[in-house]
């Protein structure tokens, strides 16, 4: 797999227990290459916004949907600096060319709740 390809398919991985839309899954995995590209330590900065707005070609009210809708599922919180950023149980860790990803459930009442971890080899 290419680096290039490896957020798109890692998205997809977890969409099964996400169940976000294609646009949704286009939008996270181009903010978890920011992420991992080290462009911000904020994913709501303006520069981050407008790359997404400008590549996917999306208008910034569906941004702004769709990173509301990440909020919520916990896939994007505040961290200790009051700044966005993606949740570390759902960031992809490569290393030494390796993603691994382990998927947990727990069933609580009825109620799915999700975590992912990542361990490279």
């Amino acid at each position: 797999m290419t680096k290039q390809s490896l957020y798109t398919e890692y998205v997809n991985i977890l969409n099964g227990v996400l169940q976000l839309s294609n646009r949704e899954l286009e939008v996270l995995s181009f903010i978890l290459a920011a992420d991992a590209n080290g462009e911000s330590d904020n994913i709501n900065a303006k520069h981050i916004r407008t790359a997404v707005v400008s590549h996917l070609g999306i208008s910034e009210p569906n941004l702004s949907k769709y990173l509301n809708t990440f909020k919520s599922k916990g896939l994007i919180i505040r961290s200790i600096t009051n700044k966005w950023v993606v949740n570390e149980y759902i960031r992809p860790s490569v290393n030494s060319g390796i993603l691994e990803v382990t998927i947990t459930l727990d069933i609580n009442d009825g109620e799915k709740s999700f975590t992912a971890d990542e361990e490279g080899e």
